[in-house]
């Protein structure tokens, strides 16, 4: 009798193992996750600005992003939105702004370079450590370093 239980519990607890994994093409869409960097913006005419207080972290749907602004007291803003994989090479990230005041809204426009609360990304290269992306709408090109 304890032989049947024994065997019923391992097949039961093999059977939720099996049934809680995801198909693989679950995966293929969120290549970008991790903690990324901004590092530089370049806009239509070629200026190139260096930036190090942008820092997005990509988790399946969600986008957190977060500003350190540059003062003394290196005061930190963190503002969640959200990733929608359009294709291979597209993405749109939004940001949530239910919770947040129009200064804070406005700071984070200022320091991402992003004209709207919701911007639509070209991928023009990826890797494991660099990512492009590229805002048609306004010609900048989005730089960012994995770490």
């Amino acid at each position: 009798m304890r032989k049947i239980r024994l065997l019923s519990l391992c097949m039961l607890s093999l059977a939720l193992l099996v049934s809680c994994g995801y198909p693989v093409d679950f995966y293929k869409d969120y290549k970008f996750d991790g903690m990324w960097q901004l590092k530089t913006v370049q806009d239509v005419d070629g200026n190139l600005s260096n930036v190090d207080t942008i820092y997005y972290s990509f988790q399946r749907e969600v986008l957190f992003a977060l500003t350190v602004l540059a003062n003394p007291k290196q005061v930190e803003y963190p503002f969640y939105g959200y990733v929608e994989i359009l294709s291979d090479n597209k993405m749109r990230l939004t940001a949530d702004n239910k919770n947040d005041n129009d200064y804070r809204m406005k700071l984070f426009l200022e320091y991402s370079g992003w004209s709207s609360l919701s911007v639509d990304f070209d991928v023009i290269k990826y890797n494991k450590s660099d990512l492009v992306l590229f805002d048609g709408a306004n010609g900048k090109t989005y730089t960012l370093k994995k770490f």
